[in-house]
């Protein structure tokens, strides 16, 4: 059967007591099997919605399940124990969350496989390493331990790109007080630099005609932020999931 990542989070509660009953519950299906977990850690909480601490941990299930309906069983679980779904990044009982399935890539209305942001959270990235550090990310094509190594490294290097350079320098003003020790770059002044190492991430806001395109950037890195609203909250949440991690 395929082997499965997902990744728990909660912060309402408690916590511990609602992992173990979540996990027992998925142990019980007649096909899914619970391998083995992390340890759970506390984490700090990312976004103004809530600042109660949570708590993550990661866990490694077989199932013969197909995708959507293993998802359609992680919601029925998080709603019996309480999981109330309102504003996004929210103080929750329990969040479950599928990270990998086998190598599987996967996109439906309501499913993305791998999880499209796991690659760049360290409270993801730090309990999944402990139970599958060699584990290939399947478009990263990297293992799951040099995903997280990438985050500790410093200085850190968060690089814009897809925006004039007038634009970026704003922005970069705008965040660079949140976070004093990243090193913020702009992707179009640098990439052509010989000594210009290459950045932790590099988060794409353009549009399809901007000057840098989508595809020209380097997979391992790039992160598209071109969706959201409010350009400067997605960057201090990014960065928020990358480095403030306890």
């Amino acid at each position: 059967m395929p082997d499965c990542y997902i990744a728990l989070g909660g912060n309402q509660g408690n916590v511990r007591e609602t992992f173990s009953l979540a996990l027992e519950r998925l142990n019980r299906h007649p096909e899914i099997t619970l391998i083995n977990t992390s340890q759970w850690v506390e984490t700090a909480p990312v976004g103004s919605q809530t600042d109660a601490t949570f708590l993550n941990g990661a866990a490694r299930l077989s199932t013969s399940l197909a995708p959507e309906a293993l998802l359609a069983e992680f919601q029925a679980v998080e709603t019996e124990l309480g999981r109330v779904r309102e504003v996004r990044w929210s103080a929750r009982t329990l969040d479950l969350d599928l990270l990998l399935y086998d190598q599987l890539v996967f996109e439906s209305a309501g499913l993305l496989i791998p999880h499209p942001a796991f690659w760049y959270r360290r409270f993801v990235l730090d309990p999944l390493t402990e139970i599958a550090p060699d584990l290939l990310h399947p478009l990263k094509k990297v293992t799951i331990k040099q995903l997280r190594d990438r985050l500790l490294k410093r200085p850190f290097i968060f690089s814009i790109a897809g925006l004039s350079s007038g634009k970026a320098e704003a922005l970069m003003e705008a965040v660079q007080p949140r976070f004093p020790d990243v090193l913020f770059t702009c992707w179009e002044l640098t990439e052509n630099m010989p000594q210009a190492e290459e950045p932790a991430l590099i988060a794409w806001l353009g549009t399809p005609d901007s000057a840098t395109n989508w595809d020209s950037l380097p997979v391992l890195p790039r992160l598209d932020l071109s969706k959201g609203d409010d350009m400067t909250e997605q960057i201090v949440h990014t960065l928020q999931s990358a480095l403030d991690f306890q």
